[in-house]
């Protein structure tokens, strides 16, 4: 067991991301049942320099982003994932939580994943998007689902305070936007 065992910090979780069959089916159930809305809907995600566990990974999908009250949810349809430890952690009935995501200070990222790791809690993807990178770790064992670290960057800040934003001042029209 590590020394610092206790002294692991993640604050509050960022996100919940979702694995679902459709995007725009579950928007309308989650408008429907939990008035969750309005989604800003990417379509093949631009992730750039994906690995798992050093070697050149897959994972192609779509998200969608959106308040379900007052918290931030992701909704992930997958249309490719390799290789097949990649696979098998995006596989499985659907629709089902994926991951917690965690934002952690840009300073503190690389200790945060290494802390993970020391705790068998190892990253099994890593991505960038606009320059930072993210991983997931895998705590499915523990928790029933993933861990996903992203640094807490302005931009990161700005998608996220524009998503709760909407919903603000969302009048039930258009639950599913593309952004633009």
């Amino acid at each position: 067991m590590p020394t610092d065992f206790f002294t692991l910090e993640l604050g509050r979780p960022h996100h919940s991301g979702y694995v679902v069959d459709s995007i725009e089916a579950t928007v309308e159930r989650l408008v429907e049942q939990f008035g969750a809305g309005p989604f800003i809907f990417i379509e093949n995600v631009p992730l750039e320099n994906v690995l798992s566990r050093g070697e050149p990974a897959v994972l192609e999908h779509n998200s969608a982003f959106g308040s379900c009250g007052g918290y931030p949810v992701e909704l992930q349809e997958v249309a490719r994932a390799a290789p097949k430890r990649v696979e098998a952690k995006w596989s499985g009935p659907l629709p089902r939580i994926h991951h917690v995501g965690y934002a952690v200070q840009p300073a503190a990222a690389e200790e945060t994943r290494g802390a993970f790791e020391e705790r068998g809690l190892p990253a099994y993807l890593s991505s960038q998007l606009n320059g930072e990178t993210t991983t997931v770790h895998d705590a499915s064992p523990t928790l029933g689902h993933d861990i996903e670290i992203l640094v807490d960057a302005p931009a990161l800040r700005e998608f996220f305070d524009m998503i709760l934003s909407a919903a603000e001042a969302w009048d039930g029209r258009d639950a599913l936007r593309s952004l633009a």
